[in-house]
């Protein structure tokens, strides 16, 4: 597949992604009339969009592969840093709104069930982004052969299957009513 064609897929790729990256430039925007960890997320939000958009030109630039995947690593790390971290300050600011309640003697918000779909999903698609990756620096190593490429194939297939079991147990287990909730 040429360049050209990769640079327009991304191009319109990142086109479509405006549903996202609009709303994350407003809770920017926003500074403190949102919370901190809505402006992480969103800040993630457009480091991963920022990164697809830079894509474009290099695939049309007389670019290396490996600078391409690079630059593509490199914005998926980060976004992917900025979302743990937002999670991270979300649960924070949950903690502190339920004190708050606790003690105006309010007692504490109930916080609705997280969806099992969302549980599988959350374990899945990181599973086959980190399948992707170890194909891919498995096939990078050296000449492509037969047995390189079944050795990819076999190591994506079980850091799959690794990642499905987990989804599958996490969301069953948020199936499982809790016996001591009422």
């Amino acid at each position: 597949m040429s360049h050209a064609v990769l640079a327009l897929a991304a191009a319109v790729f990142c086109a479509c992604g405006c549903v996202w990256f609009l709303p994350a430039m407003a809770d920017v925007r926003a500074r403190d009339d949102r919370p901190l960890s809505r402006r992480i997320a969103a800040a993630g939000c457009l480091t991963g969009w920022g990164t697809v958009a830079l894509l474009t030109p290099l695939l049309l630039a007389p670019v290396s592969w490996s600078v391409i995947a690079a630059v593509a690593t490199t914005g998926a790390a980060t976004t992917g840093a900025l979302a743990a971290r937002s999670r991270v300050h979300r649960a924070r600011e949950l903690r502190e709104t339920e004190e708050h309640w606790a003690v105006w003697g309010y007692g504490t918000p109930v916080r609705p069930a997280p969806s099992p779909r969302r549980a599988f999903l959350v374990w899945l698609l990181p599973g086959l982004v980190a399948a992707t990756a170890v194909a891919t620096a498995i096939l990078w190593q050296g000449q492509t052969n037969r047995g390189r490429t079944a050795a990819a194939a076999l190591a994506a297939a079980g850091v799959v299957t690794a990642f499905l079991v987990i989804a599958i147990v996490d969301a069953a287990r948020r199936q499982v009513p809790d016996r001591h909730q009422r």
